[in-house]
């Protein structure tokens, strides 16, 4: 199972006061929501961009905090077709890992989980994955008007 990339889309696409959320996708051209998002530091903590041995910091030091974005799929999905780590929420404008108990099994899903820009076949992580890679596939095929290989 594949882990979503936490890789920005560069400055010029992240969003900020003012700016667009929603912005195309570098690898396959169709719309995503950008929203910040903190990691799990595997301890007991969520902080931005939590190291490789977040057990390891040092006393009295705060981590550095940088912003993380991460590209959504537009839409609420069906929480239980997806796996743990395409699954997202949103709570005060940040996008935490999981779906949440007021959800009623919807959950935002990551977009890099079925982008065809990054998967050439269909995503086994997931039967939502690889259901959203076919439609998005799909699309892409109407829009350009070129068939699927």
């Amino acid at each position: 199972m594949s882990v979503p990339s936490q890789q920005g889309p560069g400055e010029d696409l992240v969003p900020a006061w003012g700016r667009k959320l929603t912005v195309p996708c570098p690898q396959c051209t169709l719309a995503t929501q950008r929203h910040r998002t903190l990691d799990f530091d595997g301890v007991n903590i969520y902080r931005s961009q939590a190291g490789p041995d977040p057990a390891r910091v040092v006393e009295g030091e705060d981590p550095t905090v940088e912003r993380v974005w991460i590209a959504l799929m537009p839409g609420d999905y069906p929480a239980r077709l997806f796996a743990d780590t395409e699954v997202y929420h949103l709570v005060g404008g940040i996008a935490w890992p999981g779906p949440h108990h007021r959800d009623y099994g919807n959950a935002k899903v990551a977009h890099n989980a079925c982008c065809p820009g990054l998967h050439r076949s269909p995503p086994a992580s997931s039967r939502g994955a690889g259901e959203l890679w076919r439609a998005m596939r799909l699309r892409l095929t109407r829009g350009s008007g070129r068939p699927t290989d």
